[in-house]
């Protein structure tokens, strides 16, 4: 575990009001009403949100920021930039799937990554803000596998295999997460 993964920023950050807040969407081709509601949410968002902040789990899974070069992916970061473009600032935070996005995807996307947790101020309040999964303190399994897929050293070397065997593996954990395995 990491510090980051402890600690909140030692300042909050402070955002524009009114703050919007998504979480889980699980974003992924094969579901395209959850992608057409997103971008009805970026479009109203648009024009009534100060900030938007993404608390994780954006993605399906996220196997490393080639997937950024996806036509997807791509169509996705193009609709957070042109959200960050109109003057609302995207925070993205990782979730427990998609922890391996990084400064490739942030910045396609217009967006900022926030450490889990983190804390901001807004209208007046401060918030902690964090994904949740840190939480999981009844399931010690996860919480190993959590611990483990955040060491940088494990991180590079699931990086270095090839993009299929990494889709391959995702798709795997997937599937027994879905079994309860």
């Amino acid at each position: 575990m990491t510090a980051s993964d402890r600690t909140p920023a030692a300042a909050p950050i402070e955002v524009q009001a009114p703050a919007w807040f998504i979480s889980d969407l699980h974003l992924t081709p094969g579901m395209p009403r959850t992608l057409a509601a997103f971008q009805r949410v970026l479009d109203q968002a648009s024009r009534q949100a100060g900030t938007l902040f993404i608390l994780g789990d954006f993605f399906e899974f996220w196997v490393g920021d080639e997937e950024t070069e996806t036509p997807f992916a791509a169509d996705v970061a193009a609709a957070l930039r042109r959200l960050a473009q109109a003057g609302v600032p995207v925070y993205l935070m990782h979730g427990n799937r998609d922890f391996l996005i990084g400064r490739r995807f942030a910045d396609a996307a217009g967006a900022t990554l926030l450490p889990d947790p983190s804390v901001i101020h807004c209208a007046g309040q401060r918030v902690v803000l964090s994904h949740g999964d840190m939480l999981c303190t009844d399931d010690p399994r996860y919480i190993r596998f959590r611990n483990w897929t955040r060491k940088g050293w494990v991180q590079r070397l699931f990086l270095a295999l090839p993009m299929s065997t990494r889709l391959k593996i995702a798709r795997r954990l997937r599937a027994d997460s879905e079994a309860g395995r």
